[in-house]
């Protein structure tokens, strides 16, 4: 009895871990984007716990957490794809311009010199498209701050589209 629970047992987990894998497999990013370095990005380690804050600027975690800085390009027609990240991503504009959805929210444009956090679901893409896909390019500088522990393809999880889409 013992023999068969165990196989059963077996059986089960490496179901559940095959099934892990597949989904994760499964999941597409969005098209038309680069990043410098590319993959894989180097992390660093952030020892926590940290509380700064200098003139209304709090920066505050509870333990250690991974910091990764990367510049993102978004070619014309780019886009992320429904996403998110864990922890906060902190995007500066540094040419071009982008669209970010929220779901259920109005999008909202950001051009060179403003900058954006990413919590929670949402989806970028490069506002400046042309029908023959010529226009400018948008270059984002992208500094993560995530859970200690976070490594590679854990830094972004690709999304369903949601229910509630935003007016565009």
């Amino acid at each position: 009895m013992r023999l068969r629970s165990f196989v059963v047992g077996s059986a089960v987990l490496t179901l559940a871990a095959s099934g892990l894998a597949g989904s994760t497999a499964l999941a597409t990013p969005g098209a038309g984007t680069t990043t410098l370095p590319p993959a894989p990005i180097p992390e660093y380690r952030l020892d926590g716990p940290v509380r700064a804050h200098s003139n209304g600027v709090k920066l505050k975690t509870s333990r250690d957490a991974v910091v990764r800085s990367f510049t993102l390009t978004y070619e014309s027609g780019g886009f992320s794809g429904w996403h998110k990240h864990p922890g906060i991503v902190l995007a500066v504009v540094q040419s071009g311009t982008v669209k970010r959805k929220l779901p259920c929210r109005r999008a909202e444009i950001f051009t060179a010199g403003q900058a954006f956090t990413e919590v929670g679901k949402h989806y970028v893409s490069n506002a400046d498209k042309t029908p023959e896909g010529a226009g400018t390019p948008a270059v984002l500088l992208i500094t993560q701050i995530a859970p200690k522990g976070t490594t590679g393809l854990e830094f972004r999880k690709d999304l369903a589209k949601p229910r509630c889409q935003p007016p565009s």
